[in-house]
């Protein structure tokens, strides 16, 4: 992302904090503005526009987006305000706002974070769902109404208004990247970070303290701990933060001590 974007996202935070109403109510309405945005690239091109007037840009989003209750719109009055690096981003921000907000009306005993990554597991684990609702030639609706079938009952209703979105609304991403990309996103909106930690056998208590002191010398903030058990490791664990990998298992020390040897 450039740094346009990466600055205005900052901003785009402290919109979702600061609205009062229904945080799900805004959250379904941000993410049909932005699969409104994905049927219409001309609004969302103008839209995201810095060299056109502010009001104006506003005026087109109110009349773009005036079945939408006043609280979504003045997200959006506030989000089209801002500069973009492409017009995408726009878009994503709405998306990422939803995201946000759909996860703070969450209550305290869900676990949308851990939800959204079973979901990606659960799709990855059947080659026919995936294809499914990897289809371009499949209906939006219709890959909503298929991964509703298979979780609804199964996780809270901000993870299924999250999931829902995002296979509604691909735009070319991968569906394992979205889910991914969406526990972040949470992780993020409760100060967090997230770490998918793989595992030759479940982390006791001890262990699992020593990984989350680690990430917070290494990132300056706590972690989402993701725990999957991963008989390839061996021993150790295999911590995997974004980009970054801190690969402490067994499995990685033989290679490299191998690489040694042989060199």
């Amino acid at each position: 992302m450039g740094a346009q974007t990466n600055q205005s996202l900052v901003a785009t935070k402290d919109f979702v904090s600061g609205t009062g109403g229904n945080a799900m109510a805004l959250a379904e309405g941000l993410f049909a503005a932005a699969v409104g945005l994905s049927s219409s690239p001309p609004l969302r091109a103008q839209l995201s526009d810095s060299s056109i007037d502010i009001a104006l840009r506003r005026r087109v989003a109110d009349r773009a987006f005036s079945s939408l209750s006043t609280d979504v719109k003045g997200v959006i009055a506030g989000t089209v305000a801002l500069r973009w690096s492409r017009s995408e981003d726009l878009q994503m921000a709405l998306e990422d706002m939803g995201i946000r907000s759909a996860a703070s009306s969450a209550a305290e005993s869900s676990d949308v974070i851990g939800e959204l990554l079973a979901v990606s597991s659960l799709i990855h684990g059947n080659s026919d769902i995936e294809l499914g609702l990897g289809s371009k030639r499949a209906a939006p609706a219709a890959r909503a109404q298929l991964v509703k079938s298979l979780v609804a009952g199964r996780v809270c209703a901000q993870t299924l208004a999250i999931v829902a979105h995002l296979v509604t609304d691909p735009r070319g991403r991968r569906i394992g990247a979205m889910l991914d990309h969406a526990a972040e996103t949470v992780a993020d909106q409760s100060g967090k970070g997230l770490a998918v930690v793989d595992v030759a056998r479940p982390l006791n208590a001890a262990q699992k303290s020593s990984i989350e002191a680690l990430l917070v010398r290494r990132f300056g903030r706590p972690h989402y701990i993701a725990e999957r058990v991963n008989p390839d490791v061996v021993g150790g664990a295999r911590i995997r933060v974004g980009d970054t990998i801190i690969d402490g298992s067994i499995a990685h020390r033989l290679q490299d001590l191998r690489g040694k040897l042989a060199g």
